[in-house]
């Protein structure tokens, strides 16, 4: 399956001593991720290992092996814009395979390791929409150099063509122009509202102080890590807004309560702290399902950007040509993991790299 999504992507390389086709170093590439490796070298060295089980099942018959410079020339040469293509449909396919596609959070990403002092390169900037149940990453933007995340995730949202879903932001993206595109798109939104907001962040204040919630919920204390938290939700559709006429598409606000308590380890004392967010809505939904959807819009953080970083290397990675395309071989290794319900990536990648077999007999490869 994932074979021939990647044969999609035209070669653009001259016809004439092509050794290795485009298709196969991407698919081993990404096999080879998926076993741990964050570098050209490791997957060549890959490669070079089960070269012998990988001839027997796509009928190889190369002569001898790419070095690792051969590899890396033909992942930087890839087309971007159609790797992302066709990445946005097998990442589709795999989201609706699995359960529910309701709820897509959008965050940015800074791949840290590749400016490029010599050549006046900042770090690359990648805005990704991740489905927050299946926790798929369905696409990439990248950032343009002077520009933000804010017009890129418009953009986004009408090249996705999703309908029927709903987004969430951070606080950054509390812009009318923002609910307006997802509303067009038939898509709602929810949206953290922060103090740089004066008018909205004090007319939400004074909606949660001085109205009634039409629905409340209060979630389960939740222990984990040395920490308890406890969140009550508050939805209000009774609404001050003094800018009423400019923010016309908000149809609720959400009120968070966090309470947290944190166990020092040095003192063995609990350290308490309470938090309140505000948000807003373009639809009203119950506040259990607010609950979920604003909890899991994090999971962009501890289960994308946290796991990339950590487990598959791309804080460290030094990569600086063409960055972007070696961060989206990493999201088709992630999102197979996922589609695969793998719990511990780490774990995970090491007794694939043991195992070949585990990799070629995942749900999406095969």
């Amino acid at each position: 399956m994932l074979q021939s999504f990647l044969f999609k992507i035209k070669d653009r390389r001259r016809k004439q001593g092509r050794r290795y086709q485009q298709g196969y170093i991407l698919l081993f590439s990404i096999f080879a991720i998926l076993s741990g490796a964050d570098s050209y070298r490791k997957i060549q060295a890959f490669i070079k290992t089960h070269y012998k089980t990988l001839d027997e099942i796509f009928d190889l018959n190369w002569k001898r092996m790419p070095a690792y410079t051969t590899i890396r020339a033909i992942i930087r040469g890839a087309a971007s814009a159609e790797v992302e293509e066709q990445f946005r449909q097998y990442s589709d396919w795999l989201a609706n395979s699995a359960e529910g596609k309701r709820f897509v959070a959008f965050d940015g990403k800074v791949l840290r390791g590749s400016f490029d002092h010599f050549q006046d390169q900042k770090a690359i900037q990648i805005l990704s929409a991740f489905v927050t149940d299946s926790r798929i990453v369905l696409a990439h933007a990248e950032i343009a150099e002077k520009t933000n995340e804010i017009p890129t995730a418009r953009e986004l949202i009408v090249s996705l063509g999703l309908s029927g879903c709903i987004f969430t932001f951070d606080a950054l993206h509390c812009q009318v122009k923002t609910l307006e595109v997802a509303k067009a798109t038939g898509n709602e939104v929810i949206v953290q509202v922060k103090e740089n907001q004066q008018t909205l962040f004090h007319d939400c204040q004074t909606t949660t102080d001085t109205r009634q919630p039409d629905a409340v919920y209060q979630e389960p204390l939740t222990k984990a890590h040395n920490r308890i938290e406890s969140r009550r939700v508050k939805v209000f559709t009774d609404l001050v807004l003094r800018d009423s006429d400019k923010w016309h598409l908000v149809a609720a606000m959400v009120k968070v309560e966090r309470r947290r308590r944190v166990l020092d380890t040095k003192t063995k004392r609990w350290q308490e702290s309470d938090e309140t967010a505000f948000y807003i809505a373009t639809s009203v939904l119950d506040a259990e399902v607010f609950c979920q959807a604003i909890r899991r819009h994090w999971d962009i953080e501890n289960g994308n950007h946290h796991v990339r970083d950590v487990t598959l290397g791309e804080d460290r990675s030094r990569i600086r040509d063409n960055p972007h395309l070696f961060a989206k071989l990493r999201s088709f290794a992630l999102n197979i993991l996922r589609a695969n319900n793998v719990k511990n990536v780490s774990v995970e990648l090491f007794e694939n790299c043991m195992d070949l077999n585990r990799v070629l007999n995942y749900v999406g490869v095969g």
